[in-house]
């Protein structure tokens, strides 16, 4: 059976008093098997403490799946990447069956455009401030629902590009908006995020879905073989000195490339790897080069 304990030092202190619960509200989720985040993001942990490592996020307009609870804390699966880690019960909403399953079967994509927009809740006009990329499930003229619970979004959308010329450009477009970007390990939101969450955002709003890590992002795709033939908006994928791959970025079809490594920023890159200019020696060890376009 698993121990959400296990990983945790010991006399670590994991209850802490609630000042603030909405009981029906946490009532159903302590019931549900299903949820939706209703946070600008949202941490999944690797464990059952606001302490533990941060594995991933969940982003606004995220569907989860709940796998196992703890006292406050209930293991998720992610719908979009099927990632697995820790929530706090605080951090999203729970969904009947019927309202996962109508989630579930929505098929547009819509995703905020902007790097601060605004989603009111009608029914109590709660203001909730998220970031670019995040999913507005079942939007329609400027509404949206989270289960139950109805939005209004009056800011700038996006609807991915259908033709392939106008996705890679689209891909760069959108990755240099994200230049300067602090890193974040487990960050997958426009406002910190690392580097297979930058290329899985980034990839998100064009309307392809990429897994969570590099490793895992590197099993998808169509293989380049050489460097010479890879295009704008293709990865590029790195490995470290046990042959494991560690790092990915996106090619802008001249030479460079955007990736998270501190920051979201730009640098050359050849057969060999990332050349950083400012220390005058490479980076990372080029690997290999997926197409997913």
């Amino acid at each position: 059976m698993f121990d959400p304990l296990a990983n945790l030092v010991s006399g670590s202190t994991f209850k802490r008093p609630c000042p603030y619960r909405q009981s029906m509200q946490y009532a159903q989720v302590m019931s549900s098997k299903y949820g939706i985040c209703h946070l600008a993001q949202a941490p999944i942990r690797e464990t059952i403490s606001h302490a533990s490592e941060m594995v991933s996020e969940l982003l606004f307009g995220d569907l989860i799946a709940i796998k196992d609870k703890y006292q406050n804390w209930f293991k998720i699966e992610s719908v979009f990447d099927a990632y697995e880690g820790w929530v706090d019960e605080k951090q999203f909403l729970a969904l009947e069956t019927e309202e996962f399953e109508m989630h579930r079967a929505d098929r547009s994509e819509v995703y905020s455009a902007d790097f601060v927009s605004e989603v009111e809740r009608n029914a109590d006009h709660s203001v909730f401030r998220i970031g670019m990329g995040c999913r507005l499930p079942l939007y329609e003229n400027g509404t949206f629902r989270l289960g139950k619970w109805e939005y209004t979004y009056r800011n700038a959308v996006i609807e991915p590009e259908k033709e392939a010329e106008a996705k890679r450009k689209a891909i760069l477009e959108r990755a240099y908006s994200m230049l300067n970007t602090p890193y974040l390990w487990g960050g997958r939101s426009s406002r910190a995020i690392d580097c297979s969450g930058f290329t899985q955002l980034i990839y998100r709003t064009c309307g392809i879905r990429l897994l969570r890590d590099a490793s895992q992002q590197a099993s998808q795709g169509t293989l380049v073989h050489l460097l010479a033939e890879a295009q704008a908006g293709d990865l590029l994928f790195f490995d470290n000195e046990n042959e494991q791959i560690v790092h990915v970025g996106i090619y802008d079809g001249n030479g460079h490339i955007l990736h998270c490594s501190g920051l979201v920023r730009v640098d050359p890159v050849d057969h060999e790897g990332v050349f950083k200019q400012e220390t005058g020696n490479y980076s990372h060890s080029l690997r290999l080069i997926k197409r997913f376009i």
